[in-house]
């Protein structure tokens, strides 16, 4: 409780204003109130004892005096006894928090504010029967020489009094302590219920219906004894006077059993109702969703440890509906990480950039200290690092950091043994690799970089933290590890389909160059020119456009005339051009496959011609004559020359 709510009620100022001195200031409350009983039960023992006047004065001042020294010496006790209270309700109301106190000498205080209403009771039982009843008992038997029925009529009377006044103010001390509880309350919940030491509900029961019972029997007996004698001493003459004066006793003993039995019911019913009240009005708050709501502690008994274990479970559904909702940000951002890593992993392809962009996202959007991306060099015995965060990596990259495969590395050691590497505390890892450029570290984690059963590389995480990694954070991690060895698996690929490409598109234009070379060294080139007459070269207007086939130019188109040439004839002339190389290519391919049907056909021919040859002689004969015949040799001759 803080100041503001003890400013909202009228106990909570008045602790506000007399800090340390507030518990003294209750007791001296709850002992005038309660002492005021006194006086009409003096009358109703003056009424059958029946006093003198000058016995009933004395024993009055003496009784009242007896009644100053023990309250003064209870508030004494209280005063001493309860120091640690006052000296920490003065701390919390000075601005002290809880933190700033001794645990010990907190709880302390809270086990003495609990117990401090039946300790009380106990005090003042024995300070009554010391200072008070066995003194009063005393002096008027020695000094005013009372009787024995008179004695008994006053221990009768001391008995109803000091009864009900000790319920009473125990009643009332646990009820006006309730702001000075509420602010010595231990924040731990396990300190709060060990150290209640209040009296249970069934105590409280007990006595008071044991007190209830005990006044009306004290009240109605010295009632019935005193009529009883006084018919019995005085005979039938006073019979009237007594019935009409045990009527009226006894209507008086009724009235006063009647408003006792009503204030100490009301106190204790309400020392029970009204936390649980206050316990249904904020389990109303928390079920229309407010879970930061507690209620106040203010009950010592089974109603004060129903208040803190409800105010632990609405702190644990607090706490976790806290954990649940940090848990569902950190998994969507997570999940947000994982997109956007997949995201760059397929939109890129160049190997080098895919790992910047991968190393970086890890680290930005899950705050690691380091991220770092190895992978395995062409000898299969070194983990290469390829990129990394921070400029601990780039220096480490710079340097062309590399560790040793089933080293004294977690990368190492992850790609030998083809499984995640995870130290939760670096201090305590045997297999790991100490980087100086890294000393924050204080949990790493490493995860090879998998693709159809072939390990490529690790990806390296370390965090300031220790126990960084969580389940949840491994497999998330893991995932992204997976993506990233597709993705480079796929970049690889892409990069030597490009290359083969690359490749193709080379032979294909050295193909075209060398055999367009050929055609037009045969033919000793191709010049076509328009038949049109040619006038000076100073009035025309000329344009020139390349023969492009796949990539490689195989001539030149010229143009020439008087006027200018517009864009669009521009772009004519272009689309000609290309239709034109395309026209060329496709007749130079017809013809060289008709080229090669000939061949092919004039050596079936000639193969013909030889397989239907009976001898040697005539084989080899047939051949020549054929072949001399088809390429048009001038010569032909075969010779054989077995070794």
């Amino acid at each position: 409780m803080d100041k503001t709510n003890l400013s909202a009620t009228l106990l909570g100022r008045i602790l506000l204003k007399t800090k340390g001195f507030f518990l003294v200031l209750v007791v001296l409350f709850a002992q005038l109130i309660p002492n005021l009983l006194v006086i009409p039960v003096a009358f109703f023992v003056q009424s059958n004892a029946e006093f003198t006047g000058q016995q009933f004065r004395q024993a009055g001042f003496f009784t009242a005096g007896m009644i100053v020294l023990g309250n003064i010496i209870l508030l004494l006790w209280i005063h001493f006894t309860y120091r640690q209270v006052r000296i920490r309700l003065v701390k919390l109301l000075e601005g002290l928090q809880p933190s700033d106190l001794e645990e010990e000498k907190e709880l302390q205080a809270w086990k003495q504010v609990t117990a401090c209403g039946w300790r009380y009771g106990i005090a003042s039982m024995v300070v009554a029967i010391v200072v008070e009843i066995l003194p009063l008992l005393g002096f008027m038997s020695l000094s005013l020489k009372a009787s024995t029925n008179q004695l008994l009529y006053v221990l009768m009377g001391a008995i109803v009094s000091v009864s009900v006044i000790i319920a009473l103010g125990v009643l009332l001390i646990d009820r006006l302590l309730a702001p000075a509880r509420a602010l010595l309350i231990p924040q731990e919940f396990e300190r709060q219920l060990s150290g209640s030491k209040g009296a249970r509900i069934l105590t409280k029961l007990l006595v008071v219906i044991f007190i209830l019972i005990l006044v009306s029997v004290l009240l109605v007996a010295p009632v019935g004894y005193h009529s009883t004698i006084t018919v019995l001493v005085n005979g039938l003459i006073g019979t009237q006077g007594a019935l009409r004066s045990l009527q009226y006793q006894i209507l008086v003993a009724a009235v006063v059993a009647l408003v006792l039995g009503f204030l100490l019911s009301l106190l204790l019913s309400r020392g029970v109702s009204d936390p649980i009240h206050q316990i249904i009005a904020v389990l109303d708050k928390v079920e229309n969703g407010d879970l930061k709501q507690r209620t106040t502690v203010n009950a010592t008994d089974e109603v004060g440890e129903l208040a803190v274990h409800f105010n632990r479970m609405i702190t644990r559904l607090d706490n976790l509906q806290g954990t649940l909702e940090s848990e569902v940000a950190k998994r969507t951002d997570q999940l947000k990480a994982t997109i956007e890593v997949s995201g760059v992993a397929s939109t890129i392809l160049d190997p080098d950039e895919l790992i910047t962009k991968v190393v970086n996202l890890i680290s930005d959007r899950f705050g690691y200290y380091y991220s770092a991306i190895f992978l395995i060099d062409e000898s299969g015995q070194w983990a290469v690092l390829k990129d990394a965060t921070g400029s601990a990596g780039q220096t480490l990259k710079s340097r062309g950091h590399r560790l040793p495969l089933g080293g004294k590395s977690m990368v190492g050691t992850a790609i030998a043994t083809r499984q995640a590497r995870i130290a939760l505390d670096v201090g305590a890892e045997p297999v790991r690799f100490e980087n100086p450029l890294l000393p924050d570290t204080r949990s790493e984690i490493a995860l090879p970089l998998t693709i159809t059963g072939r390990i490529i590389g690790v990806l390296d995480v370390q965090s300031i933290q220790e126990a960084a990694f969580t389940e949840q954070d491994i497999d998330t991690l893991q995932g992204m590890a997976n993506s990233v060895a597709t993705a480079l698996d796929n970049a690889r690929l892409f990069r030597e389909t490009q290359k083969s490409l690359e490749d193709l598109r080379i032979v294909q234009k050295e193909y075209v160059a060398r055999t367009w070379f050929e055609t037009t060294r045969e033919s000793e080139g191709y010049d076509y020119t328009s038949p049109e007459t040619i006038i000076s070269s100073e009035e025309l207007s000329m344009i020139d456009v390349p023969l492009t086939l796949r990539e490689q130019i195989i001539g030149q188109l010229h143009l020439e005339g008087q006027q200018d040439w517009t864009p669009e004839e521009h772009s004519l002339v272009e689309a000609v051009a290309t239709q034109a190389a395309l026209a060329m290519e496709n007749a130079r391919l017809l013809e060289e496959s008709r080229q090669t049907a000939l061949r092919e056909r004039v050596a079936a021919e000639i193969i013909g011609k030889v397989w239907s040859s009976p001898n040697t002689d005539l084989i080899l004969q047939t051949a020549i004559k054929e072949l001399g015949r088809a390429l048009h040799a001038d010569e032909a001759t075969v010779e054989l020359k077995p070794d």
